[in-house]
Parts: C-alpha cells; structure tokens; sequence
C-alpha cells in the first residue's frame, strides 16, 4: 500500500490546483436574504454552515479552511466573533487586508489556536483531505470548550451516487486530494474515541455534485473535468436536473454529502 503524502507533498498538489490567484471577497446578494438562501439551498442541495449553524450571543466561532471567506464575512457581519484558518497564504493574506481575523495554517496536524478558545467549530469539506485524522480530532478537542459544537461536512462513503457512478464518483474519489472516505458510523465511532458524541447527522447531494459526476462518466478521458465548462453546466441544463435530483433522491438516506454536528463532552 502506498503512503499517505507528507504535508509537504498536499501542499504541492494544492497550489498546483489552482487556475490562479485572484481572490473574490465581494459580498454577495444572498448574503441579505438568508431565507431565500436557505430556500434555494433546499433545492440544490447546497450544504451551507449559514443555513444551519445556530451561533448564540457571545460565541466564539472557528471557519476552518475558510478559502475566500465567503461563510466567514456573513457570520462576521451579522456580528459573530469569528475567526478563520486556512491553509493558502494568498488568501489569508486577502481576508486580512479585507479587515478579517484569519490566521494561517502551517500544518495538517495542528490547528494554531489556544485551549478551549471556541464555542464553535465547522469544516466543510476539508476533514476528507486531512492525512492523520485521530491526531486532527484531538486539536478539535483541544480547541472547543467543553459542551462546545463541531460541525463536519465531507463526502459521504455510503451514498447511494457511489454505487450508481462507480470510478466515476469524482466528488467523492477526488484523488489525490481526498485521503480517506468516511460514512456516518466510521465518523461517529472516530468521533467518540476523543470526546465527542453526535447530536445529529444528515446528508443531501448538492447539484454541482451531481453535475460534476456525470461530466466525470461523459467526459470520461479528461483528467481536469471539474474545471470543464460542458454542457451540463448550461442553466437550461442544469435547473431541470437539479429538480430531477431532488424528486430522485426523496427515498434516499444516503446521500453524497454527510454532515454531522458533533459536540464535545462536558457541560452544554
């Protein structure tokens, strides 16, 4: 069996990744009407942290892997005292400019904030790409307070999409950039091995998932296939499928996209 790739090594296939540089942090017309956001998120299957992320007043939050602090800047401007982490230097040096507390993040393995420092804590999509996972839910442990909230969305092993598209499953495969591959039982077995119990979990498919996976099966010889505009991106394409999708997935429990809310043990 082959290693895992050293950090060194993820961060090389990161910055080569990259189309390039150039960092949007304008903010977007959701970002006043967080009902209809929730509503179209509903019908896309988007997982957004603003649609379920319940912040009380005086929490301390934590956007791990934040990239263009899109969730961060609407958390931040309704008031949260939130701070980002985030791995490419060019956007942590973009968010700060942008007025945001975002540090950089040196390593894979250790998260640079003190003990106890957070109230709340969300990944979304980046548990998947982390190399030493057990040593990883330690520092969230370390990190949150006790009784303190965890929130984890990553691709889900046990969809049912894994079946249907097979090597094609490319939102879920995304080699070399997805380590493991978890369900909800593996992440809530890791999860209790470092105080943690599951409060809830859940999953859907978001659309561009779904998208992305048939130009995967379509486009079969293209290596680069999520950076491919096709067809199927087309909004005359891509309305109808996201509806079908969801009228498809109603007797589905197992959908692409896990998310759990994870809380540390202690007092609530």
């Amino acid at each position: 069996m082959d290693p895992l790739p050293t950090d060194e090594e993820l961060s090389s296939y990161y910055a080569s990744y990259d189309q390039d540089e150039r960092v949007d942090l304008s903010r977007k017309w959701t970002s006043g009407y967080p009902r209809l956001r929730k509503a179209f998120h509903w019908l896309s299957g988007d997982v957004d942290p603003r649609d379920f992320v319940k912040v009380p007043a005086g929490a301390r939050v934590l956007d791990y892997g934040c990239g263009h602090a899109g969730y961060l800047r609407d958390f931040h401007d309704r008031g949260v005292s939130i701070t980002g982490a985030e791995i490419a230097g060019h956007l942590v040096a973009a968010c700060r400019e942008a007025g945001f507390d975002v540090r950089k993040v040196e390593g894979f393995t250790e998260i640079p904030f003190a003990d106890g420092e957070f109230d709340i804590v969300y990944l979304m999509q980046v548990f998947e790409h982390l190399r030493d996972p057990h040593q990883f839910m330690e520092e969230l442990a370390r990190i949150l307070k006790p009784g303190g909230s965890l929130y984890l969305a990553l691709p889900n092993a046990a969809s049912a999409w894994r079946k249907v598209f097979g090597q094609n499953w490319v939102s879920g495969w995304f080699a070399p950039f997805h380590l493991f591959h978890y369900d909800r039982q593996a992440l809530a077995s890791l999860a209790r091995q470092h105080q943690f119990q599951v409060v809830e979990g859940w999953s859907r498919t978001p659309s561009s998932w779904f998208r992305l996976n048939l130009k995967a099966w379509v486009h079969a010889d293209d290596n680069r296939v999520d950076w491919r505009r096709s067809w199927l991106d087309n909004r005359f394409v891509a309305f109808p499928l996201m509806l079908l999708l969801r009228l498809i997935e109603i007797p589905l429990r197992e959908r692409d996209c896990l998310v759990l809310h994870l809380r540390k043990n202690g007092d609530s």
